[in-house]
Parts: C-alpha cells; sequence; structure tokens
C-alpha cells in the first residue's frame, strides 16, 4: 500500500505507481498534474534585478532600436557632388560596376545644384545574389 495526494486528505491507494521518487495512482497523478500546470510558468519566470527607471528603460530601448536597425541596413547609399558632365561619367560607371538586375542599382534622388553641379544619390545592395 502506498500513500497518494487526494483533494481532500492523504490516503492508502492500493494501485499506486512508483513515479520519481513518490508514489501515487493514476487518478491523483492527473489531479497534481492539473493543479502544477498554472504554476510552471512562474518556475520558470526571471526576475530582472535592474530598477525599472524611465532614464533605464528609454536607455534599453534606444539600444535596441539601434541593433535593430543596423541589421536592417540592406540599402549601400553613397551621395555625390560633382559638375554635370562628371556627375553623368559616375552614374555610369557605378551602373557597370554595380548592374541594377544584379544589384538593384538606382538612383535614388538627384537636384541640381547652382554652378551646373549635380547633387545625386545612388543605391544598390551590397552583395548580388
Amino acid at each position: 500500500m502506498t500513500r497518494r495526494a487526494s483533494r481532500n486528505c492523504l490516503t492508502i491507494c492500493r494501485e499506486g505507481q512508483n513515479r520519481g521518487g513518490k508514489t501515487a495512482c493514476r487518478s491523483c497523478i492527473i489531479y497534481l498534474a492539473s493543479i502544477e500546470a498554472p504554476f510552471a510558468c512562474v518556475r520558470k519566470s526571471v526576475v530582472s534585478t535592474e530598477q525599472k527607471t524611465p532614464a533605464n528603460i528609454a536607455r534599453r530601448l534606444s539600444g535596441r532600436a539601434r541593433t535593430q536597425a543596423s541589421r536592417n541596413k540592406a540599402w549601400r547609399r553613397e551621395t555625390y557632388t560633382l559638375p554635370r558632365l562628371e556627375a553623368r561619367d559616375k552614374a555610369r560607371d557605378y551602373f557597370l560596376k554595380f548592374p541594377k538586375a544584379a544589384y538593384m542599382t538606382e538612383i535614388e534622388s538627384w537636384r541640381e545644384l547652382p554652378g551646373d553641379c549635380i547633387e545625386f544619390t545612388i543605391r544598390r545592395l551590397p552583395s548580388a545574389d
């Protein structure tokens, strides 16, 4: 005869099974599992020792934003300010070096400046797939 947990008290159970040093019948095992289930996540949680002040929270969130932004930085951008003819040659050379089909190269923005200069930004993927 073995002891088992019951809803009312500890009783003697004849159909007991030995489970890791504890002996209980099948119905008691199910009952005990249903009691312990809600607390399983509480045992595994880790409590932070850091104080939750607004400054600490802001510092942690800004650090997380910086690391995520660096991971998601898919485009390489380069900005040039050159005279019109040199700007045209630079863009042509850039497209020859990094073809649009492989690197998705494109002139992202451009504007005319006084003195017949052009400012333009070229973007491309860091590597060809």
